[in-house]
């Protein structure tokens, strides 16, 4: 399923991008994800992928077009098991790679050290440590101590550099997949200085 946004009244707008945006909502549980991988789409269904499925659904999202564009790489890649289970590595890979440099640009904006930044907002560095210290990442976190401008203004920014995302019903701020999580969690890991001060 999917939601329409309107540049007409959604904060979620893409100040360049076209006048309406699909925003996919559907999302697998972890079973329902291994479960229309191995046993609807046959994907990774050898005892040798358990380590990558397992890797996909926790590291990565069950967002179900996701697993989708998954599934298709296995069954469009030619060889055997092991030549499509490469092809879905990598795909893995270039997805964690991407995750890796959205976060890292958006924390470089927030602090003033990206090109182009049109406002200093180093709170997004504070959001990103709030969001990997909560208890529940799942339930997100509000920005009520933090000096973020309004949801306008911030809505550009991650529709630039979707890292995170904000839910305006709930007025919280929640990690936009998994992936972007673990990519954080790679940069505390490493005591980037991008997560300093």
């Amino acid at each position: 399923g999917v939601v329409v946004l309107s540049n007409a009244t959604s904060v979620f707008a893409l100040t360049n991008g076209p006048r309406q945006v699909q925003v996919p909502v559907d999302a697998f549980t972890d079973p329902e994800a291994e479960e229309y991988l191995v046993d609807k789409r046959r994907v990774l269904d050898d005892p040798a992928d358990r380590a990558l499925l397992q890797r996909i659904i926790e590291d990565d999202t069950t967002v179900v077009g996701i697993l989708q564009t998954y599934a298709q790489t296995y069954d469009d890649a030619t060889g055997d098991a092991a030549a499509k289970r490469a092809a879905v590595e990598a795909l893995f890979d270039k997805r964690a790679k991407k995750a890796d440099s959205t976060l890292a640009k958006l924390l470089k904006f927030g602090s003033g050290k990206e090109p182009g930044a049109s406002f200093d907002v180093p709170a997004y560095r504070e959001l990103v440590k709030m969001l990997l210290d909560a208890p529940t990442p799942e339930n997100g976190v509000d920005d009520v101590d933090l000096d973020l401008p309004t949801a306008k203004r911030v809505a550009p920014v991650l529709a630039e550099y979707p890292a995170l995302r904000y839910n305006p019903n709930t007025s919280r701020y929640y990690w936009y997949e998994t992936r972007h999580r673990r990519a954080a969690e790679r940069l505390k890991d490493a005591k980037s200085p991008l997560l300093r001060p």
